[in-house]
């Protein structure tokens, strides 16, 4: 087999389960674990995977702009959002983290629930002033323009005032052993407040942000509560989650 269409097998294997591990590549492939090695190597300095210890995970994704992200995959979005509706109740403290995803499920809330909600979000905040029964804090600091959010200690600091009982975390990648990373290291502290806070902590993730690896890590896999996902996501990636007693929806 050449070079080319083993690398070519390995990549789609990646894309397809999310991960590769070097030994079992070198048994399906009948090469030596030096040769996957090197074959890692190589799609790991033309970018097309990230190397991990024993193996490799896709590639992070390019940074985006809010504004951007706010027009793609909104069907997408939209089905996300509707599954996250069933999570609300009455009377509850809710903290929406920044992100267009979860700009979809802020949308969506119905008219006459009574919520108050918490957001580092200028686009979140706006979209639930519209709501007739829902409250909003919107918490202050330093504008981050590639995501619209506001960040750094003082938003950090604000947060530690609330205890919301659910936290809806905007997600740039996440990985079950990796947990989520982002990659603007100034929403780490932000992000870290609002999941310690948070009694129950749920992700509304786009498919392609599995099993993906970003620059800064905020927290591990365990912080989370509740993935909330499309319904094509493979089998065997979601018992990778579900192994770490996630619910994965």
């Amino acid at each position: 087999m050449l070079k080319e269409e083993r690398q070519a097998l390995i990549l789609n294997k990646l894309h397809s389960s999310g991960k590769v591990v070097v030994s079992r590549l070198a048994v399906e492939l009948n090469v030596s674990e030096d040769t996957i090695r090197r074959d890692l190597l190589d799609l790991d300095q033309k970018g097309q995977v990230k190397r991990v210890f024993g193996g490799a995970i896709p590639m992070e994704r390019p940074v985006i702009n809010f504004f951007d992200r706010e027009t793609t995959d909104v069907e997408l979005k939209q089905r996300l959002a509707l599954k996250a509706l069933d999570f609300l109740e009455k009377d509850q403290l809710v903290a929406i983290d920044g992100s267009s995803t979860n700009l979809q499920f802020a949308k969506n809330i119905p008219n006459g629930l009574k919520l108050t909600v918490l957001t580092n979000s200028y686009s979140i905040a706006h979209a639930c002033s519209m709501k007739d029964q829902v409250d909003v804090i919107v918490l202050g600091g330093r504008l981050l323009k590639e995501s619209m959010t506001n960040v750094g200690e003082t938003a950090a600091s604000q947060a530690a005032l609330y205890h919301p009982d659910l936290c809806f975390m905007g997600v740039y990648a996440i990985h079950p052993e990796y947990g989520m990373t982002i990659p603007y290291p100034d929403e780490v502290s932000i992000k870290r407040q609002l999941i310690q806070s948070s009694r129950r902590v749920i992700a509304l993730v786009n498919p392609i942000k599995l099993n993906t690896v970003s620059r800064y890590h905020v927290c591990g896999i365990e912080a989370f509560t509740t993935l909330i996902t499309d319904n094509d996501v493979s089998g065997e990636m979601a018992v990778d989650y579900r192994n770490k007693g996630l619910d994965f929806l």
